[in-house]
């Protein structure tokens, strides 16, 4: 199995955070890789990025910063996240890519409607 890309993470970091209250960062990407990402091999759980991160939680980070964007998480006070009433809608759909994403108002005023083109064209 291969270390799953950042689109992979958004779901898994909504769900560790489904019970709506705030939770500090650490122990929502160490909650997260526990509950959803011990299935992996070891190997790829030991990957790390150049900088001497590990890959999957670099991945996490950049995951929780896109979900803030498009307003499904919050930063309540440093070093916490919380899910917002978004992210909740988003959460009981079951799934959460980068389309649900950039079709938030919060992500068009932020990062403009200029899509990248979808992987699959």
């Amino acid at each position: 199995m291969a270390i799953p890309t950042q689109e992979d993470t958004f779901f898994p970091l909504l769900d560790i955070l489904s019970h709506g209250e705030p939770m500090w960062y650490e122990s929502m990407r160490k909650k997260t890789k526990e509950v959803h990402f011990m299935h992996l091999e070891s190997i790829d759980l030991i990957a790390t990025h150049s900088n001497g991160q590990p890959l999957l939680l670099n991945r996490m980070g950049w995951a929780k910063i896109n979900l803030a964007i498009a307003g499904f998480i919050r930063t309540p006070v440093r070093d916490a996240v919380q899910i917002t009433d978004a992210g909740l809608s988003v959460w009981r759909k079951g799934a959460c890519r980068w389309e649900d994403l950039y079709a938030t108002d919060a992500w068009k005023q932020k990062m403009g409607s200029n899509l990248p083109e979808s992987p699959q064209s």
